[in-house]
């Protein structure tokens, strides 16, 4: 039976043994497959046999005698086939890893499970029947038999897995629950008490920083004695360390002899990790860096000697239409899943290519790379643990990563995602991807930071919505969308989330259909990004819109090329941007949705159109501040750089600090002919304006216009050769005389405020259209109401303080009676908002109940037709009859 080389051939008729199958329900050819197959490596093991090689064929396992592997064995399929029995378990397996093997390897051949001719209706079996495993390290041993899943460099490679009612491979640890203390009671639970321990000689010490156990852990468990390793873990459901520890903070661990004195210490230990049992120790204390002490039912801590599969090796192996997952990590350490091609893994939750979650924190140390990871319904699942490492991979169709917040460590770096979607609520690094169709979200379940660095997003999205603010990073990232996006993702580019964080280095190309935008951003947000060198380029739609959304931040050194148009929320800030457009307004204010926009050191270079467009605006404040507008190819003197639809800004302050305009023909710098003075306030103060560049702006805002440089003089609007005959003049205005020399001297002072225009008096029952200007009794006031309004009878009482004060014209109206009324009378309904009142347009005897209104057009009254009529608002505007004296005599 002997070969000549370190390599066992299985002699098929020496140990019972057949490579046919013609019955797959065969359960005497499973029962004597199983037996002599593991009688065979037992023997093989003891004669130092290091290879077990199966003759090609078909070998029938039996479901409750699972093939066992050897140490220091490689179990060589030579090509067959393992096929399990048609069952009805729940639970089985076709290898099994129990006996704390150690370089081991299972590799070249098939795996097969009994999926399509499995019962799922056995009596007394779980329902799901999820638990039929190709290779299997059990959650379940005997240690007192030696069983256990300590295992040491497993390889399975150059497998084909396929039907398994469970999972490809399958790593689990063993709880290994040990006691906290022999006496006086025993206790699964560590207790504690405020102080520390030393860590030098093993005194207590007081430090209300810190507590400490009030129990002696013993160490002399016949398995931590055995594998002389222990652990400080969590409860035994879902690894929970107790809602009153800080998990986050790592712990001391002082050793002490049999005799009570100090053996040593281990400082800065995390919990789930494994701690070596030093030589002669027999018993430990620990010391938590948490000043409050838990109570029973927020401590979950607990002393074990887990059996935990190390280093272990899934390499080559094609897994296949599984009903649970492709490859299960269940408590595990140090494993590499590489060079596989997992997919169409569906029958039974999670549905996975491979799933890292069971035993929680015990899984650390996961390396998955270079594999094709596939149509299933999700391919990576991470729930809990740290250090995994995802690299190379192709990910494609279903669900590609879903990392939830227990998840520390996460790299996911180089791979290719394509038509698919990761979400990352833990901490991580995402970086040198290639991210195709798919959406990835670094999601709002922690607090966690995560780093997202060289990416490139074609026709894909990114969404950060992490809770905290700058604890996520976003660099050297490259956003497209081109033509082969496919709308039935969920959008594609950027989307920033509530919290600012911040993002360097990226660029932004192409635009989406509808109104999708490529980069947007919670407008509610109270905290804005910090977005540097950032390229958008070309995100302008067909219609012009923008295809960027400018959510509240700070953008330093941006480069805007062919955006369409911009809109700007809350608070935002321009530091050393480019802007370059033409055909289309580049920013548009409207609405209330602005606070503060401020532009500092910015250049636009415009094309034909206006750089700044108010169409709507009721509030907020426009800064521009040392920026340099440029327009080289105008073809229009009448565009203003900065321009609006004046008659709609009801709100808000621009600011023109320290500006420079260019353009090849004579434009307007701002272009604000017809604006009232309390509507929107400009301030432009300190700019220069060249070649014939102009402002035009109503007369009553130029009282704001200070040190501006226009074709090389200083303020030529507050030069004259006549003395000023309209508009609203500051108290001490002074206006330049241009014929100083003839008239001898150098011109006229304000010597009293006020309006020099002559507006007409207040009229009875008038028609008075949006921003008419009236005087009365020697100060001007103008109608506010957009859509106009008419007066009523009896004049007002109108105030003369303060500015802009406001007044209704209401007075003499009364409210609705039953009686006649003739042509002409007005009344105030009791329903009115006070922007309408109605007058009598057909004259009768009204009902004997006043009718419903409802802000109709017209309403009957009995005998009587009720017009609406809109009620005036006029608001106080300043004093009339301004007065100018000369000053300045040449002598």
């Amino acid at each position: 039976m002997s070969l000549s080389t370190n390599a066992y051939v299985l002699e098929l008729d020496v140990w019972g043994v057949s490579n046919t199958v013609n019955d797959f329900n065969n359960k005497t050819l499973s029962m004597a497959n199983s037996n002599g197959i593991n009688n065979a490596l037992t023997w093989a093991s003891q004669q130092g046999y290091t290879e077990f090689m199966f003759p090609k064929g078909t070998y029938l396992i039996d479901e409750t005698n699972p093939i066992q592997p050897k140490s220091f064995m490689t179990l060589n399929l030579n090509g067959s086939t393992l096929r399990i029995r048609n069952n009805g378990l729940a639970h089985y397996s076709v290898i099994c890893y129990k006996q704390n093997q150690v370089f081991s390897r299972v590799t070249n051949g098939i795996i097969q499970g009994d999926r399509y001719n499995h019962n799922y209706a056995t009596p007394g079996e779980a329902s799901t029947h999820e638990w039929g495993m190709g290779v299997f390290f059990p959650n379940t041993t005997d240690p007192t038999k030696g069983e256990g899943t300590n295992t040491l460099f497993i390889t399975i490679d150059n497998i084909e897995f396929l039907d398994l009612t469970g999972d490809g491979v399958s790593l689990f640890s063993n709880q290994g629950m040990v006691y906290a203390t022999t006496a006086p009671t025993k206790s699964y639970s560590i207790t504690f008490e405020p102080g520390s321990i030393s860590t030098t000689d093993g005194s207590l010490k007081a430090d209300s920083s810190k507590i400490r156990s009030n129990i002696f852990l013993d160490l002399t468990n016949t398995q931590i004695v055995k594998w002389k390793t222990f652990g400080i873990y969590g409860d035994v459901s879902y690894q929970s360390v107790g809602s009153e520890i800080d998990g986050t903070l790592p712990f001391d661990i002082i050793f002490y002899n049999t005799n009570g004195t100090f053996n040593s210490s281990l400082t800065n230990i995390d919990f789930f990790d494994e701690i070596p049992l030093p030589a002669g120790a027999t018993s430990a204390k620990i010391v938590l860096h948490q000043p409050n002490v838990p109570s029973p039912s927020g401590n979950g801590l607990t002393l074990r000697c887990m059996t935990i599969p190390k280093f272990t090796f899934i390499e080559k192996c094609h897994i296949h239409h599984t009903r649970r997952l492709g490859i299960a990590l269940q408590g595990a350490k140090f494993v590499w899943v590489r060079n596989n091609d997992i997919h169409h893994i569906s029958g039974t939750a999670p549905q996975a290519a491979l799933d890292v979650e069971d035993n929680y924190a015990l899984n650390q140390n996961l390396w998955i790379e270079d594999n094709f990871l596939h149509d299933s319904i999700l391919q990576l699942i991470f729930v809990k643990g740290k250090n995994f490492h995802v690299r190379n991979n192709k990910i494609e169709r279903g669900i590609g990563i879903t990392g939830y917040p227990g998840v520390k460590k996460l790299f996911i770096e180089g791979n290719y995602f394509k038509d698919t979607s990761a979400q990352i609520n833990g901490e991580c690094i995402i970086s040198n991807n290639q991210i195709h169709r798919s959406n990835i979200g670094i999601g709002n379940g922690t607090a966690e930071p995560a780093i997202v660095d060289n990416n490139i997003f074609t026709n894909a999205s990114l969404n950060v919505s992490r809770p905290k603010a700058y604890c996520v990073s976003v660099s050297n990232c490259r956003f497209t969308v081109d033509s082969d996006y496919n709308t039935s993702i969920s959008g594609a580019g950027f989307n920033a989330g509530t919290f600012p964080q911040t993002m360097t280095n990226c660029t932004f190309e192409g635009y989406l259909s509808s109104s999708s935008l490529i980069f947007d951003g919670d407008v509610n947000a109270t905290e804005g990004w910090t977005y540097s060198n950032v390229l958008f380029l070309n995100t302008k739609k067909p219609n012009n819109n923008g295809g960027i959304k400018i959510p509240n931040g700070t953008y330093i050194g941006c480069r805007f090329n062919n955006t369409g148009n911009l809109v700007t929320y809350k608070t935002v800030e321009f530091i050393g941007c480019t802007f370059t457009w033409d055909s289309y307004d580049l920013f548009r204010f409207s609405g209330s949705n602005n606070e503060l926009a401020r532009y500092i050191n910015c250049t636009f270079k415009g094309g034909t159109s206006s750089a700044f467009y108010f169409s709507a605006l009721t509030k907020g404040r426009i800064e521009l501040i040392n920026n340099y507008f440029e327009y080289p190819d105008a073809t229009s003197t009448s565009l203003g750089v900065i321009d609006g639809f004046w008659s709609n800004v009801t709100g808000g302050t621009l600011l023109l600090d320290g500006n420079r305009f260019q353009s090849n023909l004579a434009m307007k710098a701002v272009n604000a002919p017809n604006i009232t003075s309390d509507a929107f306030r400009i301030i432009a103060k300190n700019n220069t304006l060249e070649e014939n560049i102009t402002y035009v702006v109503e007369q009553t805002q130029m009282q704001n216009f200070s040190n501006n440089t226009i074709n090389d003089v200083i303020d030529p609007y507050d030069w004259s050769a006549v003395v000023p005959s309209k508009g609203f003049y500051k108290l001490g205005k002074q206006i330049r005389n241009t014929n100083m020399l003839t008239s001898g001297y150098m011109g006229w002072v304000c010597a009293k405020e006020g309006f020099l225009d002559i507006y007409s008096s207040w009229s009875a029952s008038t028609n008075y259209s949006w921003n008419t200007r009236i005087t009365v009794n020697g100060y001007v006031y103008y109608c506010t109401n957009r859509l106009g309004g008419k007066s009523t009878k009896t004049a007002p009482t109108f105030p003369t303080t303060p500015i802009y004060a406001i007044v209704s014209d209401t007075k003499g109206m009364t409210g609705w009676t039953s009686k006649s009324y003739a042509v002409g009378d007005i009344i105030l309904p009791t329903s009115s908002d006070g922007s309408y009142y109605y007058e009598c347009t057909t004259p009768g005897t009204s009902g004997t109940t006043e009718p419903v209104w409802g802000g109709k057009d017209n309403v009957m009254d009995g005998a009587v037709v009720w017009t609406k009529r809109l009620i005036v608002i006029w608001k106080l505007l300043g004093p009339a009859g301004a007065i100018f004296k000369q000053y300045g005599p040449i002598m």
